[in-house]
């Protein structure tokens, strides 16, 4: 069902994209040589060859097309010299002023069908541009009430005649229309015959010459569709239908289209406030001194593993050469069916630092619940098998734990694979799009995630929350937002570092953010009430609100924003538009610069903000809709696993 209303809307949007394009003049042909048409007078029948008139026969039509202010004016102006005129309005005309029709018959003349815009739409094919024209005649007949037959675009009213001219004017008569053509230019200026075309009020003068000189000569003065030999008849109900539908419809996508501008700008402003005061406190962070380093006695780094054969020794390695003294390290085979726990022991060589655990396969929540029960470490520190350390890190990441309020620290993870574009696009998610949060959040006191990929936790905070939560499939999260709550601050350093591997096709890295997507939504619902918690530091008053507006909010109205550029480059390049573009792309350059400086990255990185804005952005965006699609919908979502490849072991 969501597809087909998907389906629908997209239908419907090309549908009025078109509309708007043929109103632009997109579809114009253009203009040919002049066509000799024989004859004196409007022609009623147009065919390949010869071209076939009937001439006025002593009678002549005042036609007005002009503006819709002008065409008020001159209803009135008409009326009161007693000259019955047709006035030919557009579709646009009526949408613009829906009285207009009821206006012009009211001051005693009659309405004609000047198609939906004045611009020519001959280039659209036929049956398109038959649809077109027939949707705009409904809305004319259904705002006048009357049957409406004549048909007197600018096309055909704008003097000289070409192949063009005479195609619309084929094409009207196949969609049921009676196009009327000027003669042409007549061998004596008082031979007067056909129709007469007033444009705007400064023609009235002219206008009134040419009647005299016609009643003189004996020319009658009729309407329009006394030329054409038609009368004028109520609107049957089928058209009656289907103009209050072309309204309905017309009303619908202008209520769209305001919703989608205000969702455009909502989310512009939500963007640039976000960058503006991250950026602002990140930087303050960053100058902060670094937090005082206290000795700890005993760190263990815990390590699930489930198949990570290809990179599980190089993650133990880079482990058990950390410059820490007191060092345990624990690795659980969650049920592999590789060689993943051999590997992990030949890595080591017999180093007495590490333990390997095997169990049937539980899941990553339950791998570290097993690893916590086989160390007594005050502090442990989780990783990911597909990460390397740094050698300095683990010192760097267990130093706030010196301070007896810290619960949890977060490392700084860093993308090892970057070489190629899906990776570049990655490491500048991480850098920008993380790790300065993470540092904005330091700042307040509201860290709501530390990775899984290199977080340190105090084991009685980790036991005081219930150990790691096997109920949701964001455990790292889950785990920081339960800290949080219980009072224990969450600190951040974002000098030790960690290198994982991130999905290097755009198929895993859809499982991957899927699963993070999902699995953090069950984390706010979880801890619904951690805003209103009074014991909680920032987490819950800020971090989780933070989380809700800008990891889900703002994603959803995004789009609103791609959608709105989209439209005006497809219908017509708008300068503004394209400029508001242009200075939020730059900023967002200029505060990704600023992420990598601060991260020790070169900062030409940030080249790739406008690849992660046409592209990466909305592909994220696709993945919230549908973690919140499951969560409504209560689909079952599982963890997925991604297929490594292995990092090269990074200097130091």
């Amino acid at each position: 069902m969501a597809r087909l209303v998907l389906l629908a809307l997209v239908l419907f949007a090309l549908a009025v994209g078109l509309l708007d394009l043929s109103a632009r003049g997109a579809f114009a042909a253009p203009p040919g040589p002049p066509v000799a048409v024989a004859g004196a007078g409007p022609l009623l029948r147009v065919v390949p060859s010869p071209l076939r008139g009937a001439a006025g026969r002593g009678r002549v039509a005042v036609v007005v097309r002009a503006p819709g202010a002008e065409t008020r004016r001159l209803s009135g102006a008409l009326e009161a010299e007693g000259i019955r005129a047709t006035f030919a309005l557009s579709a646009l005309d009526v949408l613009a002023d829906r009285t207009l029709p009821a206006f012009v018959t009211g001051h005693g003349h009659e309405v004609a069908f000047a198609g939906y815009a004045d611009a020519d739409a001959t280039r659209l094919p036929e049956p398109i541009w038959i649809a077109n024209e027939s949707l705009g005649r409904r809305i004319l007949e259904r705002a006048s009430e009357r049957e409406v037959r004549l048909y007197l675009p600018g096309r055909l009213l704008g003097g000289e005649l070409d192949a063009t001219a005479l195609e619309t004017a084929r094409r009207a008569e196949t969609a049921g229309l009676l196009p009327l053509l000027p003669a042409p230019a007549p061998a004596r200026r008082d031979d007067l015959d056909g129709l007469i075309v007033v444009r705007r009020a400064a023609d009235l003068d002219a206008l009134r010459g040419a009647l005299a000189r016609a009643r003189t000569s004996g020319v009658t003065l009729v309407a329009a569709s006394a030329l054409a030999g038609i009368g004028s008849e109520p609107l049957p109900l089928g058209a009656r239908i289907a103009g209050g539908a072309a309204f309905a419809a017309f009303d619908l996508w202008r209520s769209l289209a305001d919703l989608v501008v205000a969702l455009a700008g909502a989310a512009t402003l939500l963007m640039l406030l976000r960058l503006v005061v991250v950026a602002i406190l990140a930087t303050a962070q960053a100058r902060r001194p670094d937090v005082a380093g206290g000795d700890v006695p005993m760190v263990a780094v815990l390590v699930a593993a489930y198949n990570e054969e290809v990179v599980i020794g190089t993650c133990v390695r880079s482990i058990l050469a950390s410059d820490v003294e007191g060092l345990q390290v624990v690795v659980v085979d969650d049920g592999s069916t590789d060689a993943t726990a051999a590997r992990a022991s030949e890595a080591a060589a017999g180093d007495e630092r590490l333990r390997v655990v095997r169990q049937p396969n539980g899941g990553k929540a339950s791998a570290l619940n097993t690893a916590l029960a086989r160390t007594d470490a005050a502090v442990v520190v989780v990783m990911d098998a597909d990460s390397l350390l740094e050698r300095e890190a683990l010192r760097r990441l267990v130093a706030p734990f010196a301070d007896q309020a810290v619960g949890a620290v977060a490392g700084n993870v860093k993308v090892g694979n970057r070489s190629s574009w899906l990776g570049a696009l990655q490491h500048l998610e991480y850098v920008v799009g993380i790790n300065l949060d993470r540092r904005f959040f330091d700042l307040v006191n509201a860290v709501s995630i530390v990775p899984g990929a290199l977080g340190g936790f105090r084991r009685e905070a980790i036991v005081r929350a219930g150990g790691f939560p096997r109920d949701t499939l964001a455990e790292d999260a889950d785990l920081t937002v339960a800290i949080g709550m219980y009072g224990y601050q969450v600190r951040t350093v974002a000098d030790a570092r960690a290198w994982t591997e991130v999905p290097a096709t755009w198929r895993a890295l859809w499982k991957q953010r899927y699963r993070w997507s999902y699995g953090t939504l069950q984390v706010l619902w979880k801890h619904r009430d951690a805003p209103f918690r009074w014991r909680a530091t920032n987490v819950g008053r800020l971090g989780i609100p933070y989380l809700i507006v800008f990891g889900y909010l703002l994603p959803l109205l995004a789009p609103a924003i791609d959608v709105t550029l989209l439209y005006g480059l497809v219908v017509g390049p708008q300068v503004p538009l394209l400029a508001a573009f242009g200075v939020f792309t730059i900023l967002q350059t200029l505060a990704a610069a600023l992420a990598l400086r601060l991260d020790g990255e070169p900062a030409w990185h940030a080249g790739a903000v406008l690849g992660y804005q046409l592209g990466y952005r909305q592909m994220l965006f696709a993945v919230i809709a549908s973690s919140l699609w499951a969560a409504f919908a209560g689909l079952p979502v599982g963890w997925g696993k991604l297929v490594r490849r292995g990092l090269l072991p990074r200097p130091g």
